[in-house]
């Protein structure tokens, strides 16, 4: 069935350049990567012309065949729609292109043609729609195809929603009778038959023989009147296989209760589970259910997010989330690029807190691939199959999970058995190893191991958090041998017994909290500690695709690569990797992780120990934020005027001559006062003031107060916190410790009114003789400037919870106006800022957070702190597009940064370059776009030896353009240029910028970090051409 795809079509699709690992073609070795099996599977079994990999994931299949039939298209897109990996199916005949959605559920036309396909997404032609042919994988690659053909790719429609949807319905239907471990043990049984069946493992000679010849297939079995037949099959299955999985229907383990019998209507659950053809939520039947003969193994692993979803609160106490397989794909590439050949033989694999499996999982399938691939063998012998599988550990205090885990490792060793191998091996008895409480140990908690390094390897997502009011083994061993456990989390128990108990070459790759790990502030100490006894290799920061990557998720994660240091060893300075990709649209459409060259950063392990920030503020800066912040942190800080109410009395500070800040008090609740749970202490002012609410708390100015706090759970003039008692009375800035994420300002309010507030609130109380001050500081509190400053600075902001603590509101640049820059400048700015908020109070109403005074305010700031147009258009860009699209959420729309740039910016991001190249070169540089395509736009930057540009006008044809630069190269570009925004290619003395039309590449800021690295390029090759040819190409 095998066709190449013809040259017409490869020229066509933009594809000539093309090469593995993007394009696979039948005849191309395939390396052992995570969907090496999926990608071997299509070409060889499928008999596909193609297929397209988009940052290693297989996205696009390709089948070309001038007389393939209706059936033949179904039959391939039921096989890949099971497997559930790629997205799109290209069917090329002639002259003419069929785009199918594999996310669509397999459908079958009545009579084999004719009618609506809903499928089918596009016919192109390859004369009259060329352009459209020639930009579908660019677009693909870009997500624009995906999101101009949402409606074809919805995520319900795929296997893995499929599959697990009916499999919770079923737990649903079974667990009041069984169960839960019953239910989930009989499930967990007839998926491995289903399994079993499906790969042609066992056939019907199987189920004829636990019948008494009645039945020829497990859906016989389920749909029999008796559940004997189901009993004896049972038997059958402990006897072939092992006991691990078939000691009894709905038991794994023998020692315990009792399992409950199976009955009938149990049966009958399962058969509806097992064919699949119904959506068991709401009964609506399906021609075609899904095939486990085509769903990968590590789908199973999935099994373990709905048993956790279902059992919501025992996550809530462990802290357990399930790790989507994209991710658990990223962590196993990274670790594999890192270990050695002879760790890939023969080391141990460890996951500590292991769950589901599905970093076991994907570890095994690479070891197969890799063994397969260094011996050149199709399969690998059962024997070494085994040896593979029995060098993976796993743990878990949660037994069912660690059930799951042993389940999918017995199916993956299947999968990849040779099938002739089989019968013979059944035939002896016990064919599957022994793993659970073998190697996967259940109940197993990590910090109970002894401390000897005897693990090669050891990765997973450990759990983060500490269970509430319950000293936990990893907090009691952290104790024990004197290791910092910031706010009692987990991770850091698992990150310090990790490095005890790998051995001294070993690796460790651990998903971590980021809030956590790498950005707290206060969990410095332990930062420092964990850099003195672990050398980093690499840190993925993924806080801002938070809740891109787990349903549900709260907290942002990052996965870090380190190894072990001797205690005693010396100890310099290195660089290692961090990376910090964003959220885009493959992400949030296709799940498929852009890590793009330009969020790939080199830190020094002294630069992290000297900077508690650090790691929280390069997720969004690069050279031109940093120079700005540089220069904004050279002025004094709010702190130097500013005490702390809980300093004032030993700093001898007073309410009539200091700047004190402080929080409001903690209302005294009826019921917890008359449960004994605290005492309280008197607070006249809560019956004597007027009470501002902090949800009315608009910014800039407070308006007049008139009520009293009134609550029926509120004891009067009783507080649990007293709070800053001066802090009630005017003047006084009222602060909240939040951000609104929609606005991105802080709502900083002055008033000369006394009222009394919760401690959600924070006042800044002074003196009445700075009241002017006061009010300046209120302006720039609220100002772009601050919350700029605030985004790159705390912890919290853009990371985790939009919180600015009390001692990161004070790191504020502010100083008077004799200290600025321009003093002159400054004091004039100064008074029109007071003069703003005076007017403000005289209107006395809330200030909306589009009123116009914002827009004016920003602009006076700007000028109080001396910016320049680059500065403001710094700080504008990120409120108006990096704050927005910030950690957005899976059903957020599309963000602006995320849309096509316009002309504008893309002459305004050309204008920028063009000046700022200008102070590198004694000869002016000419900046002109080329060529432009739906996705790509191509920037020319020439060195020229006059003030006037000679070149040619330009073709605007971006594929021609780049094939033409790609000739003259003495290597390959890489195709996707998604992934290297910044490809730069110096020919003589033009350089061509190659960059996604994307607006987050075409912003001001972007051409002023842009610049600095053109101005080297050029150098760089104008260095390399003198000595060897004019040619070369950097990124």
């Amino acid at each position: 069935m095998t066709q190449e795809m013809p040259d017409a079509w490869r020229e066509a699709l933009a594809l000539s350049q093309r090469r593995a690992p993007e394009l696979y073609q039948p005849g191309d070795e395939i390396d052992a990567g995570p969907h090496a099996d999926a990608i071997r599977f299509a070409l060889e079994e499928l008999g596909l012309s193609a297929v397209f990999c988009i940052e290693q994931v297989p996205t696009i299949a390709f089948l070309a065949d001038a007389g393939v039939t209706a059936d033949a298209i179904d039959a391939v897109h039921r096989a890949l729609w099971n497997q559930g990996v790629m997205s799109l199916l290209l069917v090329i005949s002639d002259d003419e292109l069929r785009a199918y959605s594999l996310v669509r559920r397999p459908f079958q036309l009545e009579g084999g043609g004719g009618g609506q396909d809903p499928r089918l997404i596009e016919t192109l032609s390859l004369v009259r729609d060329a352009l459209d042919v020639r930009e579908l994988v660019r677009s693909a690659e870009s997500g624009r195809y995906w999101i101009e053909h949402d409606q074809f790719f919805d995520p319900s429609d795929r296997v893995d929603s499929v599959l697990l949807d009916n499999l919770l319905a079923a737990y649903r239907e079974l667990h009041p009778s069984l169960g839960i471990d019953a239910a989930q043990a009989l499930l967990m049984q007839s998926m491995f038959i289903a399994y079993l069946e499906d790969r042609c493992i066992i056939g019907p000679e199987v189920f004829k023989d636990a019948s008494d010849q009645k039945c020829t297939s497990f859906a016989d079995i389920l749909a029999a009147s008796t559940t004997t037949h189901f009993e004896d099959l049972f038997i059958w299955l402990r006897g072939a296989f092992n006991g691990d999985i078939f000691n009894a229907p709905c038991a794994f383990d023998l020692d315990g209760p009792k399992p409950p019998q199976v009955k009938t209507s149990h049966l009958g659950v399962l058969g509806r589970f097992r064919h699949g053809r119904e959506e068991m939520t709401n009964g609506q039947l399906r021609f075609f259910g899904y095939d486990f003969k085509y769903i990968p193994v590590a789908l199973i692993s999935a099994v373990y997010d709905r048993f956790l979803k279902e059992e919501a609160v025992k996550k809530n106490a462990d802290g357990a989330f399930y790790t989507p397989m994209f991710l658990a794909d990223v962590v196993v590439n990274q670790l594999w690029e890192a270990i050695s050949t002879e760790q890939k033989q023969s080391g141990v694999f460890a996951d500590p807190a292991c769950g589901s499996g599905v970093f076991l999982v994907r570890i095994f399938q690479r070891l197969v691939a890799d063994r397969r691939r260094t011996e050149r063998r199709r399969f690998v012998a059962w024997e070494d199959l085994t040896s593979i599988a029995k060098r993976l550990r796993g743990g878990d205090i949660n037994a069912t999970a660690v059930r799951v885990a042993a389940f999918s490792l017995y199916i993956a060793l299947l999968e990849h058995s040779n099938p002739r191998d089989l019968p013979q091996l059944i035939a002896k008895g016990k064919l599957l190893p022994s793993l659970y409480r073998v190697t996967l140990l259940p109940g197993q908690d990590f910090f109970a191991i002894d401390d000897q390094p005897a693990i090669d390897i050891i990765v997973g997502n450990p759990p983060w958090k500490g269970r509430s009011g319950e000293a936990t083994f990893a907090q009691r061993w952290c104790k024990t041998h004197n290791r910092p456990d910031p706010a009692n989390d987990i991770a850091w128990g698992f990150i310090w017994k990790a490095l005890k108990v790998v051995k001294p070459n070993g690796l460790i790759a651990f998903l971590l909290p980021a809030m956590g790990v790498f950005h707290n502030t206060s969990a410095q100490t332990a930062r420092r500690l964990f850099l003195k006894f672990a050398r980093v290799e690499r840190i993925i920061n993924f806080s801002d695709l938070c809740f891109q990557l787990f349903d549900g998720a709260e907290r942002p994660t990052g996965l870090a690569l380190f190894r072990p240091v001797p205690e005693d060893a010396q100890r310099l300075p290195y660089r290692f990797d961090y990376w910090v990709p964003k959220a885009d649209l493959t992400l949030r459409l296709k799940r498929i992780l852009m890590l793009r060259s330009s969020d790939r950063l080199r830190l020094r392990s002294d630069e992290v120990d000297a900077d508690p920030a650090l790691f929280k503020r390069r997720l969004w800066t690069r050279s031109p934020e940093e120079r700005l912040l540089q220069f904004l942190k050279s002025l004094p800080r709010l702190g130097e005027y500013v005490v702390e109410s809980k300093r004032a009395r030993g700093a001898g500070a007073t309410r009539s001559s200091h700047w004190i800040i402080g929080q409001g008090f903690q209302p005294a609740l009826r019921d917890r006062v008359e449960a004994g749970k605290y005492e309280t202490k008197p607070l006249p002012e809560l019956e004597k003031l007027p009470f501002l609410d902090a949800d009315g708390l608009t910014g800039l100015v407070v308006p007049p107060q008139q009520h009293v706090a009134q609550h029926p759970n509120w004891l009067p003039g009783q507080a649990r916190r007293r709070g800053f008692v001066d802090g009630f009375y005017a003047p006084h800035i009222l602060i909240p410790q939040g951000i609104e994420r929609a606005v991105g300002r802080l709502r900083a309010a002055y008033s000369d009114q006394d009222f009394i507030f919760q401690d959600s609130l924070q006042s800044l109380a002074v003196p009445t003789t700075d009241k002017r001050d006061a009010k300046l500081l209120t302006g720039i509190l609220n100002s772009r400037l601050a919350g700029w400053f605030y985004f790159h600075e705390t912890a919290n902001l853009g990371t985790d919870r939009a919180k600015i603590l009390q001692t990161e509101l004070l790191k504020l640049p502010f100083a008077k106006p004799h200290s600025m820059p321009d003093p002159a400048v400054a004091n004039e700015a100064a008074e029109q800022i007071v003069q703003l908020i005076d007017k403000l109070l005289s209107d006395a109403a809330p200030v909306a957070s589009d009123h116009s005074a914002y827009d004016e305010l920003d602009e006076l700031v700007y000028r109080y702190y001396g910016l320049d147009e680059h500065d403001n258009a710094i700080i504008d860009e990120t409120f108006d597009y990096i704050i927005p699209a910030m950690q957005p959420r899976r059903n957020a729309g599309i963000q602006k940064l995320w849309m096509r740039s316009s002309d504008e910016a893309r002459s305004t991001y050309a204008k920028t370059i063009s000046d700022s190249l200008g102070g590198w070169f004694d000869r002016p540089v000419a900046a002109q776009m080329i060529a432009t395509s739906t996705d790509l736009g191509i920037l020319r930057l020439s060195l020229l030896q006059t003030d006037v540009d000679t070149h040619p006008p330009p073709d605007g044809d971006v594929e021609a353009v780049l094939d033409d630069i790609a000739q003259r190269l003495p290597h390959i570009i890489t195709g996707n240029i998604q992934t290297v925004p910044d490809l730069r290619v110096a020919v003589g003395n033009d350089l061509f910028l190659v960059k996604p039309l994307e607006l987050r590449h075409w912003l001001v800021s972007t051409a002023l970090a842009d610049a600095e690295d053109v101005a080297a390029e050029f150098q760089r090759a104008q260095h390399r051409a003198s000595e060897v040819g004019l040619v070369s190409a950097g990124r």
